[in-house]
């Protein structure tokens, strides 16, 4: 993996240009999907549970409209991140789920929560003192950091 330019007037690394052209930003392509108002948190309770039905969503997010969920849902389903599992517990209401493209957001949710246990810990934790993934989720450490190599393409792809 090539090395990121360091130039002599920045005290910063940068990644210098593409090797290969781009027709628009690949960042603003992303919020296009990713970065609608609720999205993320919808994200990430449906990847955080695995009884992400439609009421526990929209009560672990207070503000959030049952108009906004409903349409956050269909924009994912239809950029095919999340689908709908089988009936929770017998019942007639269905969770949501990750599908093998919406796992590919896993690196985007721990970086996030790792900065925000590292640098908001006095909102989120009792006792204000920073964490770190690893501590918080010591069963889970492949999940949140190591499951997904950016290198790859998808998750089933080899590493380059």
């Amino acid at each position: 993996m090539a090395r990121a330019d360091l130039h002599p007037t920045t005290p910063n690394p940068t990644p210098g240009v593409p090797a290969v052209p781009m027709e628009s930003c690949p960042i603003s392509a992303t919020l296009g999907t990713l970065g609608r108002k609720w999205t993320l948190t919808i994200l990430r309770d449906i990847a955080f549970s695995p009884e992400a039905s439609f009421t526990k969503i929209l009560h672990n997010n207070p503000g959030l409209r049952q108009r906004t969920l409903s349409l956050r849902l269909k924009q994912l389903a239809g950029e095919q991140l999340i689908e709908k599992g089988p009936p929770i517990n017998g019942n007639r209401h269905r969770s949501y789920r990750l599908t093998s493209k919406g796992e590919q957001v896993w690196p985007v949710l721990t970086t996030l929560m790792q900065y925000g246990l590292q640098n908001h810990a006095e909102v989120v934790f009792a006792d204000g003192q920073p964490r770190n993934v690893e501590e918080v989720f010591p069963h889970a450490t492949e999940l949140m950091l190591g499951r997904f190599d950016l290198r790859r393409r998808s998750p089933s792809d080899p590493v380059n």
